[in-house]
C-alpha cells in the first residue's frame, strides 16, 4: 500500500469514528452529513470525496462492526479446544468486540430492526444479509456440536437465531439500562445460557473438555 493510499485510509477511518458518535448520539435520520463534517474537522465536499452520501457512510459503519464480529466468530470456532470450551470463547470474543466497538453496536442495536422494517431498502438488504452471515456461522458452530455428541438434536438454523439472540441480549441489556461497565466478565454466565439451550449442561472449567 503506498503513502497517499494509507493517508487516504487513515483520514477515511478518522471520519468514520467521528461519523459513529454522530450517529450513536442522533440515530440514523437525525444525523446529517453537515454535522459528520464538523464532528470530523472537515469540509464537507472533503467528506464527499469519501463518501458519497449518508447511507454510504452509514453502510461503511455497519460493514466495520459485522467485519470485526465476523473474524471474532471464525477465530473461536477455528481453534482446537472442546466444544464446551469453544463456546465460551465464542461468547467472549463476540462480547469484546462489543466492548472494542461500542457505538458501532449501539446504532446496530437501535437502528438494525427499524430498517429492516423500513423502505430503506439497500440497507434493510445489508443488515438482513449480514444477520444471516452470523446465522449460517452459528448454524455451523450448532452442527460441530452435534457431529461430537454434545449438543442436542435440532435445526441448526433455527438453534442459530436463538443462540444469536441470547448472546446478543447482554449487549442490549446494557445499551437499554444505560449500565456503565465491562461486559465481557458475564461471558460465563451467558455461556451457560447457551449451553442449556443447545442441551450441553452448564458451563465450568472442568467440564471445558
Amino acid at each position: 500500500m503506498t503513502r497517499k493510499r494509507q493517508e487516504r485510509e487513515w483520514h477515511r477511518r478518522y471520519i468514520l469514528e467521528r461519523a459513529m458518535s454522530e450517529f450513536a448520539r442522533s440515530g440514523y435520520a437525525g444525523t446529517t452529513m453537515e454535522a459528520i463534517a464538523d464532528a470530523a474537522g472537515v469540509s464537507k465536499g472533503t467528506l464527499y470525496n469519501y463518501f458519497s452520501n449518508k447511507q454510504d457512510l452509514f453502510f461503511s459503519l455497519i460493514e466495520l462492526g459485522m467485519s470485526e464480529l465476523d473474524i471474532g466468530m471464525r477465530e473461536a470456532m477455528e481453534g482446537e479446544e472442546p466444544i464446551r470450551e469453544k463456546t465460551r470463547i465464542l461468547v467472549t470474543r463476540f462480547l469484546e468486540v462489543f466492548e472494542k466497538g461500542h457505538d458501532i453496536h449501539k446504532i446496530v442495536m437501535a437502528e438494525g430492526d427499524r430498517i429492516v422494517l423500513a423502505s430503506h431498502k439497500d440497507m434493510s438488504r445489508m443488515m438482513r444479509e449480514q444477520i444471516m452471515g452470523f446465522v449460517r456461522l452459528l448454524a455451523d458452530f450448532v452442527k460441530m456440536g452435534q457431529a461430537e455428541g454434545v449438543f442436542r438434536p435440532c435445526e441448526p438454523e433455527k438453534a442459530a437465531f436463538i443462540l444469536l439472540n441470547i448472546i446478543t441480549s447482554e449487549t442490549k441489556y446494557t445499551l437499554f439500562t444505560g449500565q456503565a461497565g465491562p461486559v465481557t466478565p458475564d461471558a460465563d454466565e451467558i455461556t451457560d445460557f447457551v449451553l442449556g439451550a443447545l442441551g450441553a449442561g452448564t458451563y465450568t472449567p472442568e467440564q471445558a473438555g
